[in-house]
């Protein structure tokens, strides 16, 4: 895989570049995210954008059930999230913190975060691979807004008690 993609060093999670932006992303590069997810157990990205100031950023995601990402929001950009393998729940927020509506995505399903709503994505199934895109430039700490109430999701036994209750309501 280091003929089409570029790891990008300096990313918070492992994030590799593509080389060739009109190089077909296919099964090869999902067993290449499953076989790196196996041997690391951490979280991985494919950018299929040139770079972080690039106007607008698609990539393809792994996450792993275990991690937890926090509620945030976004005040001037959506996500599109396209799910290519496995399971995940997207959990939308009032301002207040109350649990507006939850989303049980499965292969093929897109769903998009409306702009301005707090949300968080579970991955259900053991990893979850899926295609999201948004506007950019990616702005680090200035591209997503963290809840005050979200704080209380530093404690894993709220993790753990939120996680229940999600899983229990798309079942």
């Amino acid at each position: 895989m280091k003929k089409f993609l570029t790891e990008d060093k300096s990313a918070k999670s492992k994030s590799f570049f593509l080389k060739d932006s009109s190089t077909v992303v296919g099964n090869k590069f999902i067993d290449f995210l499953e076989r790196k997810y196996k041997k690391t157990k951490k979280d991985l990205r494919i950018c299929l954008h040139k770079n972080r100031k690039s106007n607008h950023h698609d990539m393809v995601i792994l996450q792993q059930k275990n991690n937890f990402y926090q509620p945030h929001k976004h005040k001037r950009k959506g996500e599109t999230y396209h799910i290519i393998k496995g399971k995940m729940a997207c959990v939308l927020f009032s301002d207040k913190g109350k649990i507006l509506k939850i989303f049980l995505l499965r292969k093929n399903n897109i769903f998009r975060t409306p702009l301005n709503t707090y949300h968080t994505m579970l991955p259900v199934s053991t990893h979850v691979i899926y295609h999201e895109s948004k506007t950019g430039p990616f702005l680090k700490k200035n591209d997503s807004i963290f809840p005050k109430w979200g704080k209380k999701f530093e404690d894993n036994l709220e993790i753990k008690n939120f996680k229940k209750k999600v899983f229990n309501k798309i079942k």
